[in-house]
Parts: C-alpha cells; structure tokens; sequence
C-alpha cells in the first residue's frame, strides 16, 4: 500500500503553497466531507480546499481515496501543480463553492473538529493567538459584514 502522507504535515504544506501564491490564512480553508441525511453527522473522507483569488472563490476537493489524509494530499498536489504551472503561463477559471459547519461529540471528535476549525481559518494551532483572532475577525467580517 501506498505511504500515507499525515493530515497535519499537509495542512502545513498547503499553509505554505499559499503564502507562496500571497493567499492570506483569511482568504483559505480546508473543510471535510460530511454525510447529513440520515438526521446524524457522520465524517466521510472526502476533503475540500477553498481559497480567494482575483476576488473570487475556487475549490479544489477529491473524494476518491478511503480516508481524509489521502483526499487533502491530492487537493495539495493539485494546487502545487497548479500554482507551478501558473509559473509557466498555464490559466484556469475559477469554481463555485458551498459552505457547511458541523459540530461533534466525543474526545477524539472534539480534537478533531478543533483541527477543522483551524482548518477552516486556514491558520494552525502553533500561529501566534494574534494572527489567529486576526484572520477570525477578517472572515467573520467578510461573512457578516453588518455585525461590527
């Protein structure tokens, strides 16, 4: 079986992609499939990556691998290509995204939607708390610009 790449090394890794496009952490995030018809949450593996470019939203997700750090590590490699073939003059369009939030229970769901929410912040638990209230305060005014 092919090596699997950890989930927190490829957060990293992606974190580093978009610093290298100068995506801001407020202008990225990483969200998890999830299955809600049956009344329940149930984590799926699939994964998306959403991010801001010209002023619009585009996202990369692959659900066709058995678990979640297998599917963000295709999105990852996908937008390392991408971002290297911008390089060399390679355009694309951009596409339509949609947003969902769950909430979980248990010890390791609570780690894990923890790790979401960072995700979805497009920052990490080792940033500094400042940069972290800052791309807070950034998203939730870009999604709630009323509310000052």
């Amino acid at each position: 079986m092919a090596k699997t790449v950890d989930v927190d090394q490829t957060r990293r890794e992606i974190r580093h992609t978009f610093s290298l496009w100068d995506i801001d952490p407020s202008e990225f995030e990483i969200l998890w499939e999830e299955d809600r018809s049956s009344g329940r949450i149930i984590r799926m593996p699939g994964a998306r990556v959403r991010y801001m470019r010209n002023g619009q939203w585009q996202e990369v997700a692959c659900y066709g691998f058995p678990n979640r750090a297998m599917n963000l590590r295709q999105c990852f490699l996908l937008l390392e290509r991408l971002r290297i073939a911008e390089q060399h003059g390679v355009q694309y369009q951009g596409l339509t995204f949609t947003k969902e939030v769950a909430t979980t229970t248990g010890e390791a769901a609570r780690k894990e939607s923890l790790m979401d929410a960072y995700d979805i912040l497009g920052v990490s638990p080792d940033d500094p708390i400042e940069l972290i209230k800052d791309v807070f305060r950034r998203k939730s005014m870009y999604y709630h610009p009323d509310k000052g």
